[in-house]
């Protein structure tokens, strides 16, 4: 099946296209992204029951753009469309053509409703706007985010990290605490989750245990994922994973003991996630997540704290469009928009301790 405008053609991907999805990502403009990628898209569908599609659109004249969607079935409504920090283009206006190929062949397949977030900057919301879209909660989790310029020598990427980051990590050598690059066995995923339990507790909504697990073991076995852990005489204070597409990784989980006695952990253990990065090749790092640089200095805002620890490495906020929803069906949509989108979320709480659906 496929949609067709004079300027764009948007298709799911044949075979030999979903054999290679990552390439075709990669492929994309501003390098793609881990959230479109088959890894992503495969825990999406194991953990959380969506169906994992895979759309290529066709352009006259330009190159093909690959488009991960995330899909999922409402009693009554039909089905809803998430492209995950997607799609890609080389302006706001290629963006949303793109966005119009794949709304259309969502349509045409049932859905009532596309939501998209774009990795384009906020320079761009009133053009989102008047192609008819609305402001929606975000579900990737960096609407503003860090990224760490990782190419070049090991000692040219150390030499670029803010002078805190490069004594934080210093001292951490010093003081004895140690990284390494281990396989996330169940041994490793259990002392990395208490870790997030301890940093997340009274804080934030953690998932459940064994979709952090899965999460990690799916892009460890394709070779996409890497788990960090640091110790300090044998403890272990901080621990971390990263994801992999192309020349870019991606900062996925973090964190450390709340007792203040390994000071550097942190530090360290990024640092290490950047030299696996950048042995890897990549060009960029995505530290996943800050505070809008609007709002780099409240100390109200809840990741004041990790901001500041970021900002160390790079200081530049980066902060993106947003989430922002389509409605393909207006009646249902207004249903999904009133009431089924609050309840999906409170029954997903509920039953499965997962904020998400």
């Amino acid at each position: 099946m496929a949609t067709a405008s004079a300027s764009a053609v948007a298709r799911f991907a044949t075979d030999a296209e979903r054999s290679e999805w990552d390439a075709r990502i990669a492929a994309n403009p501003g390098g793609g992204e881990v959230w479109a990628g088959e890894e992503y898209l495969q825990v999406k569908r194991t953990q959380n029951g969506y169906r994992d599609l895979r759309v290529i659109v066709e352009r006259a004249g330009r190159a093909t753009i690959a488009v991960g969607v995330l899909a999922k079935r409402v009693p009554l409504l039909g089905s809803w469309w998430h492209l995950p920090a997607g799609p890609a283009g080389e302006s706001a206006a290629d963006m949303l053509e793109v966005a119009a190929a794949v709304s259309r062949l969502a349509r045409s397949s049932g859905a009532f409703l596309l939501k998209i977030e774009p990795r384009l900057g906020r320079d761009v919301i009133p053009e989102i706007h008047a192609a008819g879209y609305r402001d929606a909660v975000r579900i990737i989790p960096n609407p503003s985010t860090i990224l760490v310029d990782v190419s070049g020598t090991e000692e040219e990427v150390f030499a670029r990290l803010g002078k805190k980051a490069r004594n934080a990590v210093n001292r951490a050598g010093r003081d004895g605490i140690v990284v390494t690059r281990v396989d996330p066995t169940a041994e490793h995923s259990d002392a990395l989750y208490r870790l997030l339990q301890e940093t997340a507790e009274g804080r934030f909504v953690l998932r459940s245990e064994q979709y952090y697990r899965e999460f990690w073991q799916s892009f460890a076995r394709a070779g996409a994922g890497q788990m960090f852990l640091a110790h300090r005489d044998g403890a272990l204070v901080a621990g971390a994973y990263a994801m992999a597409l192309g020349e870019k990784t991606t900062y996925k989980d973090g964190a450390s003991v709340r007792a203040k006695t390994a000071y550097g952990a942190s530090h360290a253990l990024q640092w290490e996630v950047i030299r696996w990065a950048n042995e890897r090749g990549a060009t960029v790092h995505d530290l996943c997540g800050a505070p809008p640089s609007d709002r780099v200095d409240d100390r109200e805002h809840p990741l004041f704290g990790v901001g500041q620890f970021k900002r160390s490495f790079s200081p530049q906020i980066i902060d993106y469009a947003g989430a922002f929803d389509l409605p393909l069906r207006p009646l249902a949509y207004r249903v999904w928009d009133v009431l089924g989108d609050r309840l999906a979320r409170r029954a997903s709480l509920a039953i499965r301790k997962d904020p998400y659906y």
